[in-house]
């Protein structure tokens, strides 16, 4: 008899993404550990052998999301062969991540606001965004060796450009109509002339 297959890893992201579509349309405190499960078509018993708790499994779903646009991301730059190429490019990834990251701030903040390990989940996303920081660290500080950038403080730059795009998503569910494409292009052509060596 054959051994059985190891399903593992599908199984863990049947329930993350049945989670995330739980907690983007309920929000984090009104999805229950029971909503995931009927949305999974799961038992019950899978799904805490898999994860303890609905903090542990909401704090996967967001990883998991932050994990595939990054991925998507940096095979979408490889395309590029220069570093001011690669900050278009990933100016029209980060558009298109303001468009699906629709109201997951909002559910970040109400995840911090109800989780009762805060200072825990902080650190968690804290280590996201400084993952992504150094990724686009990187484009900058390459076009910086090869001469197509002058010199500037990269980390920062890199802070305040996340910034820019973090705002960008909070503010599209306020005003959905945003030309979020247009936006992001006015924007990376800006910083690109600031940033170009004369």
């Amino acid at each position: 008899m054959p051994p059985r297959p190891d399903v593992s890893a599908e199984r863990r992201a049947q329930i993350v993404d049945a989670a995330m579509a739980c907690f983007s349309r309920k929000g984090y405190n009104n999805t229950t550990m029971d909503d995931i499960v009927a949305e999974s078509g799961l038992s019950k018993g899978s799904l805490y052998w898999y994860f303890d708790s609905k903090d542990e499994l909401f704090e996967a779903a967001v990883a998991s999301f932050f994990e595939d646009l990054g991925q998507e991301a940096l095979t979408s730059l490889d395309q590029y062969p220069t570093a001011a190429g690669k900050l278009r490019g990933g100016a029209l990834v980060l558009a298109d991540f303001c468009r699906k990251a629709q109201g997951l701030f909002a559910l970040l903040l109400e995840f911090l606001a109800q989780s009762d390990r805060r200072e825990e989940a902080s650190r968690f996303w804290a280590d996201i965004l400084v993952q992504y920081n150094k990724a686009i660290a990187e484009i900058v500080e390459e076009g910086i060796r090869n001469g197509e950038f002058k010199p500037v403080d990269v980390k920062e730059l890199v802070w305040a450009l996340m910034a820019a795009y973090d705002g960008l998503a909070a503010y599209v569910v306020l005003v959905p109509d945003l030309d979020l494409d247009r936006i992001s292009q006015v924007f990376v052509e800006t910083l690109l002339n600031g940033l170009q060596a004369e």
